[in-house]
């Protein structure tokens, strides 16, 4: 059995002979069937190994004096929230200011028959620079949710945008957000998660090296596995976003990074003389990185979840997707409700796997933070030699 599309005299058959994430393969059958709409601003290369990115369409975007999700028990679509948002048009080349809210049609609608539904993520680009990007959708009441597989939905899908910390400038020459669409769960349970490591390791050293069997004790029991934090006493481990008013344009590169950042070193942690640690403001927000090398088997990818408030009230999943083939040393956004002090080799990230529906390309070839050993700046800026030579 199969999905079969019919376009333009064309029949596309996709198999159900296997289920989960879909690959670029099957995400361009979609959008060839017409499943997946796409509007002005839209580029194939936006169809990437097990997801599609968006961005904005040029003349739908706006200031709103707030975000409302819409009703799914009302069939609410986003439209029908105009009156509550309160929107006044911005055009691209608009400054977006820190503590205003945004919202934008996003560069897709959707036409998912019954069995299909979608969640999406933050790019790694808009978490760096923190920039709260999420997804709403017509008669779906969630964030970054696409979902009504019971019944099959169409409808549109938008961009909410709230820059954080500096103001950045509205372009649709960057993706914000990427949506990543499934035909089933194959997220992993803990019987998943042993399978595959009877078959290989998720995490390495940073330096690419092998643990010892029995010397990492990182699974959750509930088929996630932690990763922990690196603060080396005395090292550079990590960035604090500056409240600059230099509005950063999303697609310059090569830029000093300083007037946008400022380095975090850890502290020499008393109790344990080969490690470290650093504390978090509330309301100042950082990029830091895992202790571990992530690896992404090209038969999966990964999500970076929630972890459990037992572990501290603080946040490290603005953006959280790893496409299949990455392998490096995940750079996290942290921001804290209270003052929070962390230690080298503390739990402060959580990642689930789950299958892939069909092979795909492997983002070892063509992702933008492929390979990184060290907490990574967003790919606007250049590292200072300095600020490298402190992380080493």
């Amino acid at each position: 059995m199969g999905f079969q599309f019919a376009l333009k005299s064309e029949v596309y058959v996709m198999t159900t002979q296997s289920v989960g994430a879909f690959s670029k393969d099957d995400l361009t059958a979609f959008v060839v069937a017409g499943r997946i709409e796409t509007l002005d601003g839209f580029d194939q290369k936006h169809i990437g190994s097990a997801s599609i990115d968006i961005t904005v369409v040029d003349g739908e975007a706006y200031r709103v004096e707030r975000l409302v999700r819409p009703s799914g028990k009302r069939g609410e679509k986003v439209r029908d929230l105009f009156p509550a948002l309160m929107p006044r048009p911005v055009e691209l080349g608009t400054v977006l200011v820190p503590g205003e809210k945004y919202i934008a049609k996003a560069t897709l609608n959707t036409n998912f028959p019954p069995d299909v539904y979608a969640y999406a993520n933050a790019k790694s680009t808009s978490g760096r620079n923190m920039c709260l990007c999420r997804t709403l959708a017509d008669g779906v009441e969630g964030y970054d949710t696409l979902d009504r597989r019971w019944s099959g939905w169409s409808g549109e899908v938008w961009l909410t945008i709230e820059p954080l910390v500096f103001p950045i400038i509205l372009t649709d020459k960057e993706c914000y957000a990427q949506v990543r669409v499934f035909d089933g769960d194959t997220r992993f349970q803990e019987e998943d998660l042993r399978q595959e490591l009877i078959k290989q390791d998720l995490l390495y050293r940073q330096d690419g090296g092998r643990y010892k069997q029995g010397e990492l004790a990182l699974a959750s029991g509930d088929g996630t596995v932690f990763t922990t934090l690196y603060a080396k006493a005395g090292k550079l481990v990590g960035f604090r976003a500056r409240r600059t008013r230099r509005p950063l344009h999303l697609e310059d590169r090569g830029l000093d990074p300083r007037e946008y950042f400022e380095p975090v070193y850890a502290e020499l942690d008393p109790s344990d003389s080969d490690g470290g640690l650093i504390t978090l403001e509330p309301g100042w927000y950082y990029l830091l990185s895992t202790n571990e090398t992530l690896d992404v088997p090209e038969h999966l990818c990964a999500e970076l979840v929630m972890l459990h408030a037992r572990f501290g009230l603080f946040f490290s999943h603005f953006a959280g997707f790893f496409d299949p083939g990455f392998r490096g040393v995940p750079t996290l956004e942290v921001t804290c409700l209270l003052p929070t002090t962390m230690r080298h080799r503390e739990a402060i990230g959580c990642f689930r796997y789950e299958r892939m529906r069909s092979a795909t390309e492997s983002y070892a070839k063509t992702g933008n933070y492929s390979g990184q050993t060290r907490t990574t700046l967003p790919k606007q800026f250049t590292m200072p030699d300095e600020w490298r030579a402190a992380m080493v």
